[in-house]
């Protein structure tokens, strides 16, 4: 029977070392807690706060809002700005995305939920991919839907994650 051996090269054991760094950095992120200082809105769903290391890039958790070139992108961006800029939010760590940004769930200084005040003002869906069972979340598009608030009052109203899918493979 023969015998099939793999030579380990310098960059097999780089490729585990980047791995394994990747994984301990993602998990180690969750369930951090801190408060920062908003220095700069992205979009409609993702700021940057002021560390001593430089800025971080918050993504809101549970909301998707309109990209840049969509219907009520700039009046999601703009919203977020009126909501928290300069201002010192509470920061609780869900998750790291692709993007290396830390996925958030956001709370203002008076107490609100800045995912939620996003929806209910029409400025952002209500992610159903990543806060499936968030109950709250749906209930407050639902309203916003109901009173044509926001995004909901630019026709068509197309998901984001649909925009960026149509964007991705148009020839």
């Amino acid at each position: 029977m023969a015998t099939i051996r793999f030579r380990w090269t310098h960059r097999g054991y780089v490729a585990i070392g980047v791995v394994t760094v990747a994984i301990v950095a993602a998990i180690g992120f969750r369930g951090e807690q801190f408060d920062g200082a908003v220095v700069r809105i992205v979009d409609g769903d993702t700021f940057a706060i002021q560390a001593p290391s430089g800025e971080i890039l918050i993504r809101i958790w549970g909301i998707d809002a309109p990209e840049h070139d969509q219907a009520y992108g700039i009046g999601a961006k703009m919203a977020l700005g009126n909501l928290c800029m300069g201002n010192v939010v509470h920061l609780e760590v869900v998750d790291v995305d692709k993007y290396r940004r830390r996925v958030c769930k956001v709370t203002l200084q008076d107490g609100r939920d800045l995912g939620e005040e996003m929806v209910s003002k029409g400025c952002a869906w209500w992610s159903r991919k990543y806060a499936l069972r968030n109950e709250k979340l749906k209930l407050l598009e639902g309203e916003a839907k109901l009173n044509k608030l926001g995004l909901w009052n630019h026709l068509p109203c197309i998901d984001p994650a649909d925009w960026r899918a149509r964007r991705r493979y148009q020839p």
